[in-house]
């Protein structure tokens, strides 16, 4: 996959079309809970850290109030 500049600070990788694996990964830092928001997308993991569990919680939020909750449409059959 060929790394593309998209305009500083903003890189942007072409990645396969592999499904995406999420995981939020819970640790302590300072005596707080943090967490690290890791997407496998195959070409690689990308990491994130140190959200606290309020911006765990603004995500989830966020990405909520921006899909539908109807399942996604089917493909189109063929005949």
């Amino acid at each position: 996959m060929p790394l593309v500049q998209g305009g500083p600070p903003e890189w942007i990788w072409e990645r396969t079309p592999d499904p995406l694996k999420w995981s939020i990964i819970p640790s302590e830092r300072e005596k707080e809970t943090v967490y690290e928001l890791r997407v496998d997308c195959g070409m690689g993991i990308m990491r994130l850290q140190f959200f606290t569990e309020e911006e765990i919680r603004r995500l989830r939020a966020a990405i909520g109030e921006r899909l539908p909750l109807s399942p996604l449409p089917s493909p189109p059959v063929a005949y």
